[in-house]
């Protein structure tokens, strides 16, 4: 087992993320890795991407909610600096994380390699995520309001 420090992006931690797999993947890129956290991450023959983005070198650690028995992996601890539980609070890009990962082999056709095992994650600095932040240059405000959805005309043939 081996932790991590860097910067979280495309964190789902708290939510398993469905959009790949219906049962569902908890996930997170460790970015930004300084040469003490590559020597760690090569050590345990991990491949650091860089794809040329502000992620800088990172690496994905994974779990699976559903092990290929069909049993269920428990999430994956996630506790602030502290060691306070996080169960509800999404972690949003640019938060400083330490990661806890065990690396594992693969193998599926004719590809191979290592993985990183996510086991639990340490929020040291966190940038909460909040799903609305696309639309959030806008303030409510009085008009039109889209509430009339049992309005539909030829609804009722």
């Amino acid at each position: 087992m081996s932790v991590i420090s860097g910067t979280a992006y495309w964190a789902s931690i708290t939510l398993p993320n469905t959009t790949f797999d219906v049962d569902g993947v908890y996930t997170i890129d460790i970015c930004q890795l300084d040469d003490k956290n590559k020597d760690i991450v090569v050590q345990d023959n991990l491949e650091i991407k860089n794809i040329g983005d502000e992620r800088g070198d990172f690496i994905t650690a994974k779990m699976k909610v559903r092990r290929k028995n069909g049993g269920v992996n428990a999430p994956p601890k996630v506790v602030d600096s502290k060691l306070n539980p996080i169960t509800e609070t999404l972690v949003g890009n640019g938060s400083k994380v330490n990661v806890s990962y065990r690396p594992f082999d693969w193998t599926f056709g004719n590809r191979s390699g290592v993985s990183a095992g996510l086991n639990s994650v340490q929020v040291m600095d966190l940038i909460e995520y909040k799903p609305n932040d696309s639309i959030s240059e806008f303030t409510i405000e009085e008009g039109y309001t889209n509430d009339k959805d049992n309005d539909i005309p030829f609804a009722s043939i």
